[in-house]
């Protein structure tokens, strides 16, 4: 088998694509054209003028990637930005992510931020930062903690839960302006609809399920829900309808 060469780019530089081992961005760069490789990492700032394919993905510095992103593991540190889609097994964002497309995944840990402007569906979301999705966020199970604003047009799945934040403010003071908790934030979509479903400061026109659940916080257009439902009395729900 022949062997990968590296791509190794420091202080301020360009390369063309190609096919490689490891991909490493220490300085300014752009690269013109596709890559294909094991590893991509960028530790400074790079421009990528082509589709992306790795097994893995490290961004600690900033990404701008125009084109589509497909790789096995995707670990955000710092800020990426793609305008195409991105399709991941395995996802952990921390720092800031910007999808121009939809986004395709099997597993999504979300402590910092990322805004898709297509379509978001992965099997299984983890989340205690921001997200905001313009089309329809499909999800096999949604665990939310609400520390900031959350929106999706449309959110499906089978279990969502969605509760309160707390200890985050702790957890991420020492980088203030960046990650500042909110304490009035709140989940929004105009339909929630999934087989158990619960619910803190959150605000939808419609709610649909098998099992519904109403915490604190909720303001809800209509519910309709099959086996059971519950609403907490600090919670505002102006139907109810049973299926």
């Amino acid at each position: 088998m022949e062997q990968r060469q590296h791509l190794k780019i420091m202080g301020s530089s360009s390369s063309g694509g190609g096919i490689y081992d490891k991909v490493s961005i220490l300085g300014d760069g752009e690269v013109n054209g596709n890559i294909e490789c094991r590893l991509f990492t960028c530790a400074g700032t790079v421009r990528v003028y082509g589709h992306v394919k790795s097994e893995e993905m490290k961004i600690r510095g900033t990404s701008q990637m125009e084109g589509s992103l497909l790789t096995h593991k995707l670990i955000v540190q710092g800020q990426g930005d793609f305008t195409g889609g991105v399709k991941v097994q395995e996802a952990s964002i921390s720092g800031m992510v910007n999808i121009g497309s939809s986004l395709q995944g099997e597993r999504l840990k979300l402590r910092g931020s990322i805004e898709v402007k297509g379509d978001c569906e992965v099997e299984t979301l983890s989340a205690a930062g921001s997200f905001a999705v313009r089309g329809l966020l499909n999800v096999g199970s949604m665990d939310l903690r609400i520390n900031w604003n959350c929106h999706a047009k449309e959110i499906g799945g089978e279990i969502i839960k969605v509760r309160k934040g707390s200890g985050l403010t702790n957890m991420l003071k020492f980088i203030p302006g960046i990650f500042q908790v909110m304490p009035d934030a709140r989940l929004t979509a105009d339909v929630i609809e999934g087989d158990h479903i619960e619910l803190e400061h959150t605000t939808a026109a419609i709610v649909r399920g098998n099992h519904v659940k109403l915490g604190p916080g909720c303001k809800i257009g209509r519910v309709e829900y099959r086996h059971h439902f519950y609403q907490d009395q600090d919670s505002v729900v102006n139907s109810v309808i049973q299926m």
